[in-house]
């Protein structure tokens, strides 16, 4: 396994004390077309240790799941305009919103065009859980669990403009900070499609599953490592 990015025992806790909690949100509308987008909070919680402050909610994770029915029209693509503009550019990559459906280069790249689209949107976690590849694990594990029918997972996630502090962020710590979360989108199967597709996922693959299997394996390394170094 490759070397760690800061020393295992600085975490505050047992990676195994953690645990995902899933809650999702659904506008509510009276117009039928127009509930076909699903958002979807992760959050990562951890366990409270004895004698420890360490605890409760360490980091979060935003998916959003449109759903390809009879109301995956020009509604869809709307809705994404209204959160954010980098989700709703990774959607109409891959939605031709003039005939309807999936783009063909998006059903030439899929294994199968015949189901869902997820996004992964937003990855947060605290900064004394950094630096030892949790990120990667977390996103893995929400997307697979999340991703149940879907014909591929689309990345929109990008740095925040300001860091942990609430400093803004120069332009070349902005860059930095987006090669990284590139880094944790290939670590867990994104690839980068033809233009206008993006990075996408497709879970139907056996590198796609490779990768999620890497990933526990990773998972359950540093665990051990981590108990280890506690004695």
């Amino acid at each position: 396994m490759e070397p760690y990015g800061r020393p295992i025992g600085e975490l505050p806790g047992d990676p195994r004390r953690l645990s995902l909690e899933y809650h999702q949100r659904q506008p509510l509308s009276g117009v039928e077309d127009q509930d076909g987008l699903d958002e979807w909070t992760v959050s990562v919680r951890a366990e409270r240790f004895r004698n420890r402050t360490v605890g409760g909610v360490v980091g979060s994770l935003t998916l959003f799941r449109l759903r390809q029915d009879e109301r995956f029209g020009p509604s869809p693509c709307g809705d994404a305009e209204g959160y954010d503009l980098g989700l709703f550019h990774a959607v109409m990559g891959c939605y031709d919103l003039g005939r309807g459906g999936y783009r063909q280069e998006f059903r030439d790249s899929m294994t199968s065009a015949d189901g869902d689209l997820l996004v992964l949107w937003d990855v947060r976690l605290d900064p004394e859980w950094r630096g030892v590849g949790l990120g990667p694990v977390l996103a893995s594990q929400a997307l697979w669990t999340l991703g149940a029918g879907c014909s591929a997972v689309a990345a929109a996630t990008t740095a925040p403009v300001a860091g942990d502090e609430g400093r803004r962020l120069s332009a070349e710590e902005w860059n930095r900070a987006n090669e990284k979360i590139t880094v944790l989108c290939e670590s867990i199967g994104f690839r980068l499609r033809p233009r206008p597709l993006g990075y996408l996922l497709d879970p139907a693959t056996e590198e796609a599953q490779n990768a999620r299997e890497e990933q526990l394996r990773r998972y359950d390394a540093l665990a051990d490592a981590w108990r280890a170094h506690r004695g």
